[in-house]
């Protein structure tokens, strides 16, 4: 009986210690799941920043693509430009050519001329490479008609031949062509023409260069002009200036209008 006593006194006194054992757990098992939530927030946090710098890089791509594709642009607009350009070198150069083939032709008659004149004992007459005698000076109403060295210079403003910033003639840029070939015809009828293109120096649209600008301006002149036959091709030549030759500066819209011109020269060598 008295064993039986010290066995039940042994089991009161382990069994709060077991208890307190049991209500530990809990406690630590909750502080395994904290862990646990402070670990998937982190792992949020670092899902979030890389899909914003996946985000950034995607965004800088298409900055990178857009600065690409405009590059691409301003590149096909040069070579357009670059082939226009050789295009007018060309032109101008093959009516150079024929110019030059002309004077000779020409200086080839006047020495044949001569020779046959000195056979005969009669008046020599002598080739006027140099311009020689003066150029009969010219007024016509309403143009500025002036002599530069051997010469003769007339100003049309590109304003009242052309529409707006383009090579198109107006219906008065026609009749006014028309009034000055009338001119040179009567006075200068063989005598080689120049035909001059020049702008202002203000930017065009379209990536067009205000030496195009100025060739085609030119161009549409001497198609007008070889109207008619009233000048054979051959006797004229065009030359693009583009901006490089202002009359007066260029910093007003007075001074570019006046810049804006088609000059008309007229050279003392004689076409035939």
């Amino acid at each position: 009986m008295h064993q039986i006593l010290r066995f039940a006194s042994l089991f009161v006194f382990t069994l709060p210690a077991f208890v307190g054992c049991q209500e530990g757990r809990p406690f630590l098992s909750h502080q395994g799941l904290g862990g646990r939530s402070q670990t998937t927030t982190l792992q949020a946090r670092q899902l979030q920043e890389r899909e914003r710098r996946l985000g950034q890089l995607d965004q800088d791509n298409l900055d990178l693509q857009m600065r690409l594709a405009q590059d691409q642009q301003r590149t096909q607009q040069m070579a357009e430009q670059i082939r226009l350009l050789r295009q007018q070198l060309n032109e101008t150069a093959s009516l150079a050519r024929q110019w030059q083939q002309a004077k000779q032709d020409a200086d080839k008659k006047v020495d044949r001329l001569t020779a046959a004149t000195r056979a005969r004992g009669g008046a020599t007459i002598r080739a006027n490479r140099s311009g020689g005698q003066p150029l009969q000076m010219i007024t016509i109403p309403g143009l500025e008609v002036r002599r530069d060295a051997d010469v003769i210079r007339v100003a049309l403003p590109a304003d009242q031949l052309f529409h707006s910033r383009s090579s198109q003639l107006t219906p008065v840029g026609v009749e006014l062509l028309d009034r000055v070939a009338a001119v040179i015809t009567r006075n200068y009828s063989d005598h080689h023409i120049g035909i001059e293109g020049h702008t202002d120096n203000a930017p065009l649209v379209g990536g067009i260069s205000p030496h195009q600008l100025a060739a085609a301006q030119a161009q549409t002149v001497l198609k007008q002009f070889s109207s008619g036959q009233r000048f054979p091709t051959y006797q004229m030549m065009t030359v693009s200036h583009g901006a490089n030759h202002p009359r007066v500066s260029n910093a007003t819209p007075m001074g570019r209008v006046k810049n804006r011109r088609i000059e008309i020269v007229i050279y003392p060598d004689r076409s035939s």
